[in-house]
């Protein structure tokens, strides 16, 4: 049996129909490639940002330093300069650093993250505890101001350390822990239930 040519009138509807599909596919291609620009553009913006924020916290105590993103193998490298003039004292293994520049480090990290992210709540426990004195109070100084002008987002900060030096205010609340009570019995201490209670400073 002879295969019988198609009508000529069947075939130009299904080269319109295969036309557009390939106009549409192209118009999408193009669309990826600028989106996908746009959202590298926006990723290389946040990480400047987020490196210069970095070594803006570090200055406080003298220091520098950047945050390296690699995103290809999408990796966060910290090199810090524990003196900001004296090159040789730049740091890229955060292990080499003591405690307190650790904790300094890190900080300063979450706090040029947290710029950039939309989250209403942020919470740091015992982020102080390996701080000197004079850091300590620096830090708490920078978290407080950076809490009172984001107001609209609520920051949460845990230490055992004396906070005698702040003071409350309509944005500033400061809770103490009551110390835990222990009762002795068969078994040895138990330590009782914590309660919270509001302390004016």
């Amino acid at each position: 049996m002879l295969n019988m040519p198609v009508p000529t009138r069947l075939i130009k509807p299904k080269k319109a129909q295969i036309e557009e599909i390939e106009s549409t596919s192209n118009k999408m291609d193009l669309d990826m490639e600028i989106r996908r620009g746009r959202w590298e553009s926006y990723r290389e913006h946040i990480s400047a940002f987020v490196s210069s924020k970095f070594n803006e916290t570090l200055n406080i105590k003298g220091s520098s330093g950047c945050v390296e993103f690699d995103h290809e193998n999408r990796e966060l490298n910290l090199i810090v300069q524990k003196d900001s003039t004296d090159e040789q004292s730049q740091q890229k293994d955060a292990k080499a650093l003591s405690g307190g520049e650790r904790s300094f480090t890190t900080i300063s990290l979450l706090l040029a993250i947290g710029e950039m992210l939309e989250t209403p709540f942020r919470v740091m426990d015992e982020f102080d505890v390996f701080l000197d004195p004079v850091t300590r109070n620096k830090v708490i100084d920078i978290l407080v101001e950076i809490g009172k002008e984001m107001c609209h987002r609520q920051f949460i900060f845990i230490t055992p350390q004396d906070v005698s030096n702040l003071e409350s205010s309509s944005t500033v609340k400061i809770l103490h822990m009551k110390p835990p009570e222990r009762r002795t019995f068969a078994g040895g201490q138990e330590q009782q239930t914590l309660d919270f209670s509001p302390s004016q400073q």
